[in-house]
């Protein structure tokens, strides 16, 4: 007994925290090897990032190569590096870089534009001419105008299919001098047909809730009003005429409208404005339009119009202004028609 206490005292001598000397020796090495694989870990991350850099710093030094090589490539632009890098002037080559910097913004502009760098090379001797002519007094709105005005002859020649004469070719110029010789509005802007009203005033007007023509109302239509169109075409070079149907506030019997099924019947020419019927002032003021409409189209004069019927109802007054809802009653005033021209997209 007494050797084996003497055997497990000596056994105890060799612990250190219930470890011995080998398994402490293990543990040591165990931890430095985290340590350095902790080191390891940290130095592969660092030594990433700068290749990363190095990657961009080389793709940027290639981008550099190609912008000198393109430099070198232009005689004219290299000289003038060559000059602005011997200046001792900080000042001149920011200035040389700021303007360089903002051609290239210009070109890109260009360039988006539609317009290649090509195409502005081969065109610099017309630039050039261009210069000349300003420097001479020319007015460059004047030659847009004259390339507007041939470009307008050409498409008039195209349209006839055949070769106009020289009669046929001054007709033209002066019908778009005409135009060009018109006034402008008091405030700057174009200056449009002007819009024929018909109405009491002129002695020409519907009854109340009804769409049919007068007598004097046809007579009107056919003789000065078709010569007023066919003279505001003449003049403003205008191919389509829109007549409004007005009405006044007085509110509409109740009827069962057929203007959905029967506006086609009528416009086809199968049918007279007489058999529609409406709800609305809406639809009335398009029953009087179209009547007119019907009228102006027999004209063979107008033939090449596009005749259009469009209806305001109640909702502008004889002044062009919206309504303020306070004429209730019967003006025959209201109870017109306004033609308007215009030019076709």
């Amino acid at each position: 007994m007494d050797l084996i206490r003497r055997q497990t005292s000596s056994y105890r001598q060799g612990l250190v925290l219930g470890l011995t000397m080998a398994e402490i020796m293990l543990l040591l090495v165990f931890c430095m090897l985290i340590a350095v694989a902790v080191v390891l870990t940290s130095q592969r991350a660092k030594l990433d990032d700068t290749l990363k850099r190095m990657k961009r710093l080389e793709t940027a030094a290639a981008a550099d190569r190609a912008v000198l090589d393109t430099l070198r490539r232009n005689a004219t632009l290299a000289e003038a590096i060559d000059r602005t890098r011997a200046s001792a002037s900080p000042r001149e080559i920011d200035e040389f870089w700021r303007k360089l910097v903002e051609s290239n913004n210009v070109v890109t502009k260009i360039e988006h534009e539609g317009i290649s760098l090509q195409a502005l090379a081969q065109n610099t001797d017309s630039a050039e001419r261009l210069r000349a002519l300003m420097r001479n007094g020319i007015d460059p709105d004047r030659l847009v105008r004259g390339a507007a005005l041939a470009s307008q002859i050409d498409a008039a020649v195209a349209a006839h299919n055949t070769k106009l004469s020289a009669d046929q070719i001054v007709a033209l110029l002066d019908k778009s001098l005409t135009a060009a010789k018109a006034p402008v509005s008091g405030d700057g802007g174009h200056h449009w047909p002007p819009i024929i009203n018909l109405s009491e005033a002129d002695g020409y007007f519907f009854d109340t809730g009804s769409a049919v023509l007068t007598p004097n109302f046809v007579a009107e239509l056919r003789g000065a009003v078709a010569d007023r169109l066919l003279k505001i075409a003449a003049s403003f070079d205008v191919d389509v005429i829109e007549v409004i149907g007005h009405t006044d506030e007085q509110p509409v019997n109740n009827q069962a409208s057929n203007l959905d099924r029967g506006l086609a019947a009528v416009t086809l020419g199968g049918s007279g404005v007489d058999t529609l019927h409406w709800s609305d002032n809406a639809g009335l003021g398009l029953a009087r339009a179209l009547a007119v409409v019907k009228l102006l189209s027999f004209d063979p004069r107008l033939r090449s119009f596009r005749i259009l019927p469009l209806s305001a109802a109640q909702l502008i007054g004889i002044d062009g202004r919206l309504t303020h809802w306070d004429g209730h009653g019967d003006v025959r005033e209201r109870r017109r028609i306004e033609i308007r021209m215009r030019k076709s997209v």
